[in-house]
């Protein structure tokens, strides 16, 4: 009897415990009133969006977001578990998987016109196509960044390689900077950036993503929270909600354009320039698409950008509502 008490105490105490955290991801339904879903964004766009979409209206959970300026500060935040989920793109979330098992890619959108992602030069540089960056200097924004894989296979195109160029690894405000003082001779950045460089410097496309880039961005977790069982659930509405949102953004081109006119201060003509660049939608993370990135993993690897091979598959786990 002693022995059987002593079991039940104990099973009872795993149980609180449980409990108290979440319960793993094995576990049944939870209470998610009591589940709080830490979200990364970059300069506010997604949560905007999802406020002005009313994709959030009636979530059981509790939302709460982090601001970043680019992709590699959120998923650093993702690897430390200051954050449950964040946006981040192709490039940058193969570059951070390369070096840790702690973050999957967990919902995918794909953007037609590639989110403004180009290689810029000023209005009145010489520079005129990519072959005349040769021995330029380059900002191709953060190391690992949508604009730095750009930069590489622009080049690799145009029969040069890294080593041809001076590579200045710049945060977007001080690369913008750079350009207009005449620092930098080209920047390979994305929106909102390009839309700024476009509108208000007069900066000219040297070469966008067409055919370099697949235009993807993704929604990754960290481990630590797919393995509890109030996170992941809180996270795969989450997924379907964000999904509803950039659908509103497609639909609502002058409501969206509004939202970028607030976030980025700017003229109209930026916020016009970025809505129509910004439009994607959840695509699933089926075969191809996986190829599609792995493709981008291997082009990655062969630039010396990535510390090791990445199975793209094994860091795949798909929270993204099945396709009517």
């Amino acid at each position: 009897m002693k022995r059987l008490l002593t079991a039940v105490l104990a099973a009872a105490t795993l149980g609180l415990a449980a409990c108290s955290s979440g319960g793993t991801a094995s576990d049944g339904p939870v209470d998610l009133a009591t589940v709080t879903l830490k979200v990364g964004d970059q300069a506010g766009i997604q949560q905007a969006l999802m406020e002005a979409s009313g994709a959030m209206n009636g979530a059981p959970y509790t939302l709460e977001w982090a601001q970043f300026p680019a992709a590699a500060p959120v998923l650093e935040a993702l690897r430390g578990d200051a954050i449950d989920i964040g946006v981040a793109g192709d490039a940058p979330t193969l570059t951070a998987l390369s070096s840790t098992d702690d973050i999957k890619i967990v919902a995918a959108t794909q953007v037609p016109q590639q989110y403004g992602l180009s290689i810029v030069v000023p209005k009145d540089s010489p520079i005129q196509s990519v072959a005349d960056l040769k021995g330029r200097t380059v900002s191709p924004t953060t190391q690992g960044s949508v604009g730095h894989y750009l930069l590489l296979q622009a080049l690799k195109e145009a029969g040069l390689t890294d080593k041809d160029v001076t590579v200045s690894f710049l945060q977007p405000v001080d690369a913008a900077a750079a350009m207009s003082s005449g620092a930098i001779d080209a920047w390979s950045t994305w929106d909102p950036y390009t839309a700024v460089a476009e509108q208000e410097q007069g900066a000219r496309v040297l070469r966008g993503p067409d055919g370099l880039a697949p235009g993807l961005t993704f929604l990754d977790a960290s481990t630590t929270a797919l393995e509890d069982a109030g996170k992941t659930q809180a996270m795969t509405d989450f997924v379907a909600r964000y999904g509803q949102a950039v659908q509103w953004a497609v639909d609502h081109p002058a409501e969206t354009a509004a939202i970028y006119t607030k976030l980025t201060q700017r003229p109209a003509a930026v916020a016009d320039l970025m809505a129509v660049r910004a439009n994607r939608t959840l695509v699933p993370l089926d075969q191809e698409l996986i190829g599609q990135i792995q493709q981008v993993a291997d082009n990655y690897r062969a630039y010396g950008v990535l510390r090791q091979d990445v199975a793209v598959a094994d860091s795949v786990q798909d929270l993204a509502p099945a396709a009517p």
